[in-house]
């Protein structure tokens, strides 16, 4: 009898088959306590898939044939997952031996906890922010411009990005990246999966926020830690990028959308 999985792993992939290989090579490496499968879904056409497929054959590979965005690719892997859990996991990961168990024991212990994060590091050791507070309309432009140097802009977003808050401990939070979250599967059921109509950006804000509103908490756990190399593609280095970078216009057009979709809808918490 094949043992049912405890986790999908679920992870979107546009174009890094070098960071999808590093992925992988961990996920192997780390050797999980646990029955798991993993499913990638392949945007990009651009030879991941055989690769994966070829080097890593316990994967399941989808291939849309297209673009079709984090949101959506993330929901053609979670609707074929069948783990009790779902990690919703990065390209530029990494997963060290033994932290995807504490992130697990995390979420056992906490039932009522529907969406768990763990703690993302620069490769340096250095915490990443990945958790915050429901962002107010005017966010993307006090973080990705001269706004936030401002000391009104400045008093703002450390207000977002919770640095009253103490990181080293568990707490909950009103919004968790989706670059690491671990889900209860019949709590992404519950909810709706993610809304697809953001390609990318504030879908995981809009997931957060629907899984508060069902009396889910979500929770920052840095009991676990992977590394993230992540690269803040929508940062802007002059304004004139507001109009030539097509992350910045998706950062953009996604807060504007999730604003309308939440107008005159109180916060959950």
């Amino acid at each position: 009898m094949i043992e049912s999985p405890k986790v999908s792993f679920v992870t979107v992939a546009y174009k890094t088959p070098h960071l999808i290989r590093l992925l992988l090579k961990g996920v192997e490496a780390a050797k999980f306590a646990f029955p798991f499968e993993y499913i990638l879904v392949d945007n990009g056409g651009d030879g991941t898939a055989a690769m994966v497929r070829e080097r890593f054959p316990w994967v399941t590979v989808i291939e849309p044939g297209e673009n079709l965005g984090f949101a959506k690719g993330n929901n053609l892997g979670i609707h074929q997952a069948s783990g009790e859990y779902v990690m919703l996991t990065n390209p530029d990961l990494t997963i060290f031996p033994g932290e995807m168990e504490k992130l697990v024991a995390f979420a056992e212990a906490n039932p009522d906890a529907g969406l768990v994060g763990p703690r993302l590091e620069h490769p340096n050791g250095e915490r990443q922010v990945t958790c915050t507070r429901f962002p107010h309309i005017a966010i993307p432009a006090f973080r990705r411009t001269f706004l936030g140097k401002m000391p009104f802009g400045k008093r703002i977003v450390a207000s977002h990005l919770m640095e009253d808050v103490d990181h080293t401990q568990s707490h909950d939070a009103d919004v968790l990246y989706g670059a690491a979250i671990l889900a209860r599967r019949h709590v992404l059921a519950e909810i709706g999966h993610f809304d697809e109509r953001f390609f990318m950006y504030y879908e995981d804000v809009d997931l957060c926020r629907r899984a508060w509103e069902k009396g889910w908490r979500v929770v920052y756990a840095p009991v676990a830690r992977f590394a993230h190399y992540h690269a803040r593609e929508s940062m802007i280095a002059n304004p004139l990028e507001l109009f030539t970078k097509p992350t910045t216009r998706y950062h953009i057009a996604s807060s504007i959308r999730y604003h309308l979709k939440y107008r005159g809808v109180p916060l959950p918490r």
